[in-house]
């Protein structure tokens, strides 16, 4: 037989020249893939295993594939024969395999994905490499496909979502977002089996998994497209984060609320509940909060100093569910081990440094819009750009043109208006709660005959729920004055909440009473108080996070 000349065997971009079998009249050209790996003395190992797994049927039929093998004595093989055939299959075998054509003729610089969706780097130029292992023999053709044979074994790493349900001391986290994992039928691609009983079978059954969790997340930790860093607690970190958290969900089996939009008086207001089981409502939000900042995507231009050393570290992480956390560095210093996955890093902390405004127990903006007014009316007006001066009010944010309020003015002359406004998302714990009032509009006259704007003196008071289910008052900050010329923002109180009102609908509410203090018939302070309110919002704060500020300041 003359010498064997083959045809070069490109990397192509169409799908034709994809799936191309290379011209060669060498024997082995004429044989499949299966017939040249289980025939060749150096891949003796490779063809167990391939056997093992149940692979060299496909690797026998028509369908055109790249295969990269390792040769003997390259790779820790005997440890492979001790494992499960499905375990070879995914971890292994797949890994050296690929669809189309990835042959060799010249520089290569590709992002292979072979079989079990793994990406693989295959580069070189006149010397290749496959996964970092170094090309013994290249464009071996067969009739199904083409072979390189490797000097090593390309190492397997797991996502970040299948080393998740594996690690050893993990198993809070592992097994709460095992909770959420489904698995279904993939009819289109099971082979059918015969029919029993009026029922279909299915000789090979392909199961379709998927996570709910994740997509809460919005974090695809089981596909291998995208590259994220998860944060791991060990059940120590875990329980440790729990028990902080879980403070902030006290339920109760049966909250109650004045319900204020049936109300026809002041004092008669109706009351309305909701019957939960309190336990279950405070473990599940109490676990959801948990696992809400735990991934990033190195994507992000947050989060890519965590994967790119060349890049400074910011003072700020942003998770998948846009919790932005303000204290990046002291987050993870709690790293202990940290692994290399296939679709990003997987970093075990021993504590989870999250600060709890910036993570479950947030600041919380309430409008006034929400609320009923009582013997008075109410009317939303705005304060132009043009006045923000006049009125000493700086944006909080760029872009903001005019700023909103809620007017609430008396009926008549013997008025006293009263609003209510509902506090919606409502947790367990302390709160400062602060009032923002735009400048009066209403105006008296001193002894010498000069106008002033009148400043407003308020009281406030909350109606809420006690620990017990029972309905009750506690009086706030009384005769609060503000300043009448400009937008001013006021103490209204400090109050720790017995129950949380979080995630139990929109019926069920603490609600924060606001009045003027004195009474119509009060001439002198008639004269030096206006009765109407002008409310631009309501903030509750945490009060730890008052006292963090206060600390920087």
């Amino acid at each position: 037989m003359t010498a064997a000349t083959m045809l070069a065997v490109t990397s192509c971009s169409d799908f034709s020249d994809y799936n191309d079998t290379p011209v060669s009249d060498v024997q082995q050209a004429e044989r499949t893939l299966w017939d040249n790996i289980s025939q060749n003395d150096q891949l003796s190992d490779f063809a167990t295993l391939v056997k093992k797994a149940g692979f060299d049927d496909e690797l026998s039929q028509p369908h055109f594939y790249t295969v990269w093998a390792p040769v003997n004595g390259t790779y820790d093989a005997s440890s492979l024969m001790s494992a499960d055939s499905a375990t070879v299959l995914y971890q292994f075998v797949k890994s050296h395999i690929a669809e189309y054509n990835h042959g060799i003729s010249g520089p290569v610089d590709e992002r292979i994905h072979a079989l079990n969706r793994k990406s693989f780097v295959f580069e070189g130029d006149g010397q290749y490499t496959y996964a970092g292992q170094a090309l013994k023999q290249l464009n071996i053709p067969n009739s199904n496909g083409i072979m390189h044979l490797l000097d090593g074994a390309a190492r397997f790493y797991p996502n970040i979502y299948e080393y998740l349900l594996t690690y050893e001391g993990i198993d809070s986290v592992s097994a709460y977002f095992k909770r959420y994992e489904t698995s279904v039928l993939d009819t289109k691609n099971s082979v059918l089996g015969p029919t029993i009983n009026g029922k279909q079978t299915y000789i090979d059954s392909v199961m379709i998994t998927s996570n709910s969790l994740l997509k809460m997340l919005d974090a695809k930790l089981d596909k291998e497209d995208s590259t994220y860093t998860m944060l791991v607690p060990t059940n120590e970190a875990w329980q440790a984060q729990y028990d902080k958290i879980s403070k902030s969900f006290n339920f109760i089996n049966t909250t109650v609320a004045q319900n204020i939009d049936e109300a026809t008086a002041t004092d008669k207001v109706p009351t309305v509940s909701v019957t939960v089981d309190a336990a279950y409502t405070k473990d599940s939000l109490t676990r959801l909060y948990l696992v809400s900042d735990l991934v990033y995507n190195n994507n992000n231009y947050y989060n890519n100093w965590l994967v790119d050393d060349a890049v400074e570290p910011y003072d700020t992480l942003l998770s998948t569910t846009y919790g932005f956390i303000t204290n990046p560095q002291e987050v993870m210093s709690r790293v202990i081990d940290r692994e290399t996955m296939s679709n990003g890093t997987f970093c075990i902390v021993d504590s989870l440094a999250f600060r709890p405004w910036e993570s479950w127990c947030f600041s919380l903006p309430q409008s006034p819009m929400n609320s009923r007014t009582w013997t008075g009316s109410n009317s939303y007006l705005y304060i132009d750009q043009a006045d923000f001066d006049s009125v000493k009010y700086v944006p909080e944010y760029p872009g903001i043109t005019s700023l909103g309020y809620l007017w609430v003015a008396p009926l008549s002359n013997y008025g006293k208006p009263q609003l209510d406004v509902k506090l919606r998302n409502v947790l367990s714990t302390t709160y400062n709660i602060y009032i923002v009032l735009a400048p009066s509009q209403d105006y008296g006259e001193d002894d010498n005959g000069n106008k002033f704007q009148k400043p407003n003196m308020l009281d406030f008071s909350l109606s809420y729920c006690d620990a017990k289910g029972k309905l009750a008052t506690q009086k706030l900050n009384q005769k609060v004055v503000n300043d009448p010329t400009r937008v001013d923002t006021l103490a209204v109180g400090t109050f720790t909440f017995p129950v949380a009102y979080a995630g139990l609908g929109n019926t069920v509410y603490p609600n924060l009473k606001i009045t003027t203090d004195f009474g119509v018939f009060d001439k002198a302070k008639m004269a030096a108080y206006t009765r109407d309110f002008r409310i631009v919002s309501i903030l509750m704060k945490p009060a730890e996070l008052d006292e963090f500020e206060a600390t920087k300041e």
